[in-house]
């Protein structure tokens, strides 16, 4: 795979998701509630804001590790983290970490992604102490989050035959049901709770910009791989701009979201 490639949309709109998702790494470190001096595992990394979050959390005695398939992500991760960070650039469903060494596995909206997930669980769930946790947030239904919602809607009266994602296969929406998400991680050897969140994603800019960031992630992802001429795509930006200007609230877009956040303690 091109990872140059694949990457590119999400370097170029790095700091612009990171403002728009602090609220949910925010619930997230709620709860996680990482402690001076712990091991943590960080799944899907990206860019980094879960990894510096987590490294300011544990202190100077703790210890970090950072996880992500995409090698130019982990890149510009380690641009902004102390030399003892540890990333590896790899899949955390399958790779063989050191057992029972990590005290939490950490992950922001990567959990989702796993192609075997019973089986990525199990996985993660060897590589934590006995007395070990999990913390990690996924998407609500498509339903409670128009971010996803909103360009997917347009797509579909402008493009034609425009491939459906796999509900059940990995990608953002695959827990919006959280019954699956719950039975995998029992199966695996965890034990599992789950609260669901309801809040607001403020990326930053105006409805013309905000529409600009959807056109290179999420709908420039739903796009991926389909041939669309040049005045279709100056059509979807231009209704793009219209529907985020809807969510204006006081000089900001603000979208409402629903957001699963799951924490899980090992089973001895």
């Amino acid at each position: 795979m091109d990872w140059d490639e694949m990457a590119r949309p999400w370097l170029d709109a790095a700091s612009e998701l990171e403002i728009t998702h602090r609220p949910v790494l925010e619930a997230l470190l709620a709860a996680a509630e990482l402690s001076e001096g712990e091991h943590v595992l960080d799944v899907g990394s990206g860019t980094g804001p879960s990894l510096v979050a987590a490294v300011q959390s544990v202190g100077p005695n703790g210890r970090v590790t950072g996880v992500d398939v995409a090698p130019p992500l982990l890149a510009r991760a380690a641009e902004q983290l102390p030399a003892d960070v540890e990333l590896v650039v790899a899949d955390a469903g399958t790779h063989q970490f050191p057992d029972a060494n990590i005290d939490i596995v950490l992950s922001n909206f990567g959990i989702m992604f796993f192609e075997d997930s019973a089986s990525a669980f199990a996985n993660l769930r060897r590589s934590v102490r006995p007395e070990g946790r999990l913390a990690a947030t996924v998407w609500g239904p498509p339903s409670q989050n128009p971010w996803f919602s909103m360009p997917r809607k347009l797509l579909d009266e402008i493009v034609p035959d425009l491939p459906k994602p796999d509900p059940a296969g990995p990608g953002p929406m695959r827990f919006g049901d959280p019954t699956r998400l719950m039975t995998d991680l029992e199966t695996a050897g965890w034990k599992p709770s789950l609260t669901t969140v309801d809040l607001h994603l403020v990326p930053p800019g105006s409805a013309r910009q905000v529409a600009a960031l959807h056109m290179k992630v999420t709908a420039g992802m739903m796009l991926r791989g389909v041939d669309i001429g040049n005045a279709d795509l100056i059509q979807i930006e231009e209704r793009l701009t219209a529907a985020c200007q809807e969510f204006a609230q006081k000089g900001q877009i603000r979208f409402p979201a629903q957001i699963h956040v799951v924490t899980a303690s090992a089973n001895r």
